[in-house]
């Protein structure tokens, strides 16, 4: 099985800037990036429990969700490689079937890892929730261990437990916390196991994420949170002239490196608040790192 050992605590790294020193606040980045050197950040936290439940039911099949740039599809690929798993991809976008060409790095990185895909056209997607719809997925592979899209369920939440406990450790005076959101697990996880002094903000990474308020109350009762939805460029997977400049800016001036769905508008909507002055003085602020680095371009360097 892949070594998923129970949990690496990863450095906090200090970023020092002056814009930072200007609005009087200190910054950190949780470099969970660092956590493994495949299966990176936050897809680590949320497939460790839900491959020791996969294995504890017998299951020879791990089966879940995404769209073509999907961070989890490709971690779940080579977490079920590795761990004797088959593994089916149901992937949004059925033009994509029969155009292997047009492939995203992800999607090419999958199927190296043995990964089956079903393409499926966006309508049907959109039921991939559904009981009718998981009942019949089920009914054709009985074996299979069904995780949903983004790895987000009650085991992923779960994952985040130790991390949080990290960051109380190695930031006693945190006041923020700043994250992507996909599907809103994160999110959760975070918000779960932080007391309610800290705030875990989260930045949507499509767009007209509203709804996902709603799915992240599910996950967790905590009120520690908040969505913001504005800063997600021209949608999923897509950029744009001010996000290209953020993570040029961030890569040269910090020497981390960025992945342009989801970290980098992260950053970017960590740098909108603190330009209009939303970030108290004196706020302690970390920048969760998800990782999700795998087919990263470079980008043209930027300044603030």
């Amino acid at each position: 099985m892949v070594e998923l050992t129970p949990h690496q605590t990863t450095p906090l790294q200090a970023i020092h800037h002056p814009l930072f020193s200007q609005a009087k606040i200190n910054v950190w980045v949780k470099r969970d990036d660092l956590n493994h050197p495949l299966i990176q950040g936050n897809k680590y936290h949320k497939l460790y429990f839900n491959l020791l439940k996969a294995k504890e039911k017998n299951c020879d099949t791990l089966i879940s969700f995404g769209g073509a740039y999907s961070n989890h599809i490709a971690a779940l690929s080579l977490a079920g490689k590795e761990a004797g798993f088959k593994t089916i991809g149901i992937i949004r976008g059925n033009e994509l079937e029969n155009h292997p060409e047009k492939w995203s790095h992800t999607l090419q990185q999958a199927q190296q890892n043995d990964m089956q895909f079903i393409f499926i056209n966006r309508q049907a997607y959109r039921n991939k929730n559904q009981p009718t719809f998981l009942t019949e997925l089920k009914s054709h592979n009985p074996t299979g261990f069904i995780i949903p899209e983004g790895g987000t369920n009650a085991l992923a939440i779960k994952g985040f437990q130790q991390t949080v406990q990290d960051i109380n450790q190695q930031c006693t005076q945190c006041t923020h916390i700043f994250t992507a959101v996909g599907t809103g697990g994160t999110l959760a996880g975070l918000a779960e196991y932080t007391d309610k002094q800290k705030k875990i903000i989260g930045i949507a990474t499509l767009k007209q994420a509203e709804y996902l308020t709603s799915d992240i109350k599910q996950l967790t009762d905590q009120q520690n949170w908040q969505l913001l939805t504005q800063y997600a460029g021209n949608g999923y997977a897509k950029s744009n002239d001010e996000l290209i400049k953020t993570q040029g800016w961030f890569e040269n001036s910090f020497g981390i490196k960025l992945d342009p769905i989801y970290t980098n508008k992260m950053v970017f909507g960590f740098m909108e608040e603190l330009k209009k002055g939303n970030i108290a003085k004196y706020s302690n602020v970390i920048l969760y790192h998800s990782g999700g680095l795998q087919g990263i371009k470079p980008t043209p360097l930027g300044t603030f």
